[in-house]
């Protein structure tokens, strides 16, 4: 007798008709059915549940062998195509492979799922212990067996902690192996996250905050450490008639800044930094010339004229003339509103004259709502060089390398004042209005 051609003489159509049935329950009231028929309807779609995975991933083990998505389907790897077809997260598709593979690999774990004896997140609890045992196949069998023993009573976040035990007695080197690679994973994450922030803490000092490696750590305290043995207080700056039997007053932690500072003035000193905008790195001070000479008190001496470094740091007076003691003096000429007047001659390039009288007008970058410091700035041509723009100082302004770029690539335009030279910007049109404003950034100090 001739069977009739239906739906579930293919595989596709068994699920198909499956779905097909399981759709309709869709319908059902539940609110109306007992109390036993929920809990066996769940029993059952738990038990079902598991059969669809232990048939979703041995048709996902195939199409992998035979690299379909690759050949047939166009697609990069048979991980991407899944996770595509099935709205995974690339991770989850990634791992859902591996389980498949994985599975193919131990029968009697597709066993238990084919059974609806395990679920399918126990399975692969199962299947990561098993990959982590030693390859032995008679370790791993009987490891395999012992979890899917436990299976039968654990969900699966017990399990897995019976599988991590597992692992530990039959590989206890594994441990080690495993906090190393975490050391090495933690070294890497704070190297990506290295940093070094000095800033003020509003009662006239900084503060410095970082973080790097403890290789880093070790590098610096290696040229630290040296340098931190107590000294006599006569060595110190400390008044010995104040000092217990002459000894170092500084504790640890002032030894090691001490230190510090020590080690960037050596370097400065000995030229190890690299130049800078054509000149040797230096901690470069704007001030008035009264305040150098000590004719003006710090008190009466105002925001106007606050001697500053390059990077807005205020400093008091007498911090001024001790740094001048031996420092390199550069005179700029200022008129009475603090325009630059004489830095010397100028050339086709920004000379440092040309860039101290620059950091001397801008103090920063004066991009509209920017402040970072010189050393993160460009000189930036208003005409461009290329378009005959002179390198004067009445053609250039104080750009960071953000928004020198947002200059060059956007309708942003930047002008100096024609009344006070001061540099300003024109914002692009919004919404089809057209920008009629200049505006300014409002300096740290005016």
């Amino acid at each position: 007798m001739e069977q009739p051609t239906t739906s579930l003489t293919t595989p596709a159509g068994v699920v198909a008709d499956a779905g097909g049935l399981l759709a309709s329950l869709g319908e059902v009231l539940w609110a109306a059915r007992g109390s036993h028929e929920l809990v066996g309807t769940l029993e059952e779609l738990e038990t079902v549940r598991s059969q669809l995975a232990a048939v979703e991933l041995a048709v996902l083990a195939e199409i992998d062998a035979r690299e379909v998505a690759k050949t047939e389907l166009g697609w990069g790897s048979t991980a991407d195509w899944f996770t595509h077809l099935a709205g995974l997260s690339r991770r989850e598709g990634h791992r859902m492979l591996r389980h498949a593979v994985a599975l193919a690999e131990r029968p009697a774990t597709r066993a238990a799922l084919v059974q609806g004896a395990v679920s399918p997140e126990q399975v692969g609890v199962v299947l990561d212990a098993v990959d982590k045992l030693p390859t032995a196949e008679s370790v791993r069998a009987r490891g395999e067996a012992f979890l899917l023993e436990e299976a039968g009573r654990l969900n699966a976040t017990d399990l897995a902690r019976a599988a991590r035990h597992l692992v530990e007695v039959a590989d206890p080197e594994r441990a080690e192996r495993e906090a190393e690679r975490a050391l090495d994973r933690d070294d890497r994450a704070a190297h990506l996250g290295r940093f070094l922030a000095i800033t003020e803490d509003g009662a006239g000092g900084v503060r410095l905050k970082g973080r790097g490696t403890v290789e880093d750590a070790a590098v610096i305290r290696a040229a630290l450490l040296p340098l931190t043995t107590p000294a006599p207080a006569m060595d110190t700056g400390m008044d010995p008639e104040t000092c217990e039997e002459g000894r170092d007053p500084r504790d640890h932690g002032a030894r090691m800044w001490d230190a510090l500072v020590q080690t960037a003035q050596h370097a400065l000193d000995t030229d190890l930094p690299p130049e800078c905008h054509g000149a040797r790195p230096r901690v470069a001070v704007t001030t008035r010339l009264d305040v150098l000479r000590g004719r003006i008190d710090w008190a009466t001496l105002g925001t106007s004229g606050a001697a500053t470094t390059e990077d807005g740091l205020e400093l008091a007076p007498s911090v001024v003339r001790r740094l001048a003691c031996d420092a390199d003096i550069i005179p700029v000429a200022l008129g009475g509103k603090g325009e630059v007047l004489d830095v010397g001659r100028t050339c086709r390039l920004v000379t440092p004259a040309i860039w101290r009288a620059l950091v001397c007008r801008d103090r920063h970058c004066v991009f509209p709502g920017c402040t970072r410091p010189p050393v993160m700035c460009h000189a930036h041509h208003i005409v461009h060089w290329a378009d005959h723009g002179p390198t004067c100082l009445a053609n250039l302004v104080l750009l960071c390398g953000h928004h020198h770029r947002v200059i060059h690539h956007t309708p942003w335009q930047v002008r100096l004042n024609p009344h006070d030279g001061k540099p300003e910007f024109l914002p692009p049109p919004r919404r089809g209005r057209p920008a009629v404003e200049w505006i300014r950034n409002r300096p740290r100090r005016e």
